[in-house]
């Protein structure tokens, strides 16, 4: 690691996930995006949040809560949905700090109670971010229309966001998902990045790893956009193996041949 940051004067890894959310690269689509979640949650809504796995939903959220107002928003943030209704409301109690019940209806009236005393005491917005939602079972997405209903509905005490794959959209469609679908009113999408945006996302992370010169030639990132879809995490991956594949063969470019070496030694992580 020391030979290859010091190769191509870095300061550090330039694809780790571990970078602070000032530093996470921002494109146009995940702009927008987080503008209309963050309008959501200032309108007192909430929201659904679908992409393909890696394209950039976790960095949305991160890039989110640095935006929000501090001391108007509590968030809290899930990430475990296979579990569950009983052991949904017990995590989230847990995360709460409350004492976890024995049964369902105390484990739902504690969190309600809890949310609604944030809110009317502290005026505090609660949002709950539900990460992984194409995966929670249909007995939990079918009684969070019931915590978002405080005072017979007549009180925005609550925002729920759904984070999840594509086929997220296709469960909500479901009839037994209907009051549930209808208290989300806000749908976001993030597509993969295009040509341009995946050159724009390398050069960005080289630049905030230190970097002050062009390392990945233009035929080099096109291979990179053909063989990643436009995928963020795919990107990170191959990225990191272009410059163990350059550094080793000590060449200073990262170009289409250096690509397609790096291509064969990580495909199936590129899947």
């Amino acid at each position: 690691m020391n030979k290859l940051l010091s190769t191509y004067d870095l300061t550090r890894a330039p694809f780790s996930k571990e970078i602070p959310a000032s530093e996470m690269f921002d494109s146009e689509p995940l702009s927008q995006a987080r503008e209309r979640v963050k309008a959501a949650l200032e309108a007192r809504s909430s929201a659904v949040v679908t992409g393909d796995s890696g394209c950039g939903k976790t960095c949305l959220l991160r890039g989110l809560e640095e935006n929000l107002p501090q001391g108007r928003y509590r968030l809290h943030y899930v990430h475990n949905a296979t579990v569950n209704r009983r052991d949904f409301y017990r995590q989230l109690s847990i995360g709460m700090g409350l004492e976890p019940r024995s049964n369902f209806a105390a484990l739902f009236t504690g969190v309600s109670q809890y949310i609604e005393e944030t809110a009317s005491q502290h005026k505090l917005r609660y949002v709950l971010f539900l990460d992984e939602a194409q995966l929670l079972p249909i007995q939990v997405l079918d009684q969070l229309h019931l915590l978002l209903n405080f005072q017979k509905d007549s009180k925005a005490w609550l925002s729920i966001i759904l984070i999840g794959l594509t086929d997220l959209r296709e469960t909500l469609k479901r009839n037994v998902l209907s009051s549930l679908a209808a208290r989300m009113p806000v749908r976001v999408h993030i597509p993969p990045l295009d040509t341009d945006q995946v050159k724009a996302y390398i050069r960005h992370r080289m630049t905030t790893a230190g970097c002050r010169r062009e390392i990945f030639a233009d035929d080099g990132l096109l291979l990179m956009w053909k063989a990643t879809g436009g995928i963020m995490r795919r990107l990170d991956v191959l990225a990191d193996h272009c410059l163990e594949v350059a550094c080793r063969n000590k060449s200073t470019l990262v170009d289409a041949t250096v690509v397609e070496k790096a291509i064969r030694v990580c495909g199936e992580a590129l899947l």
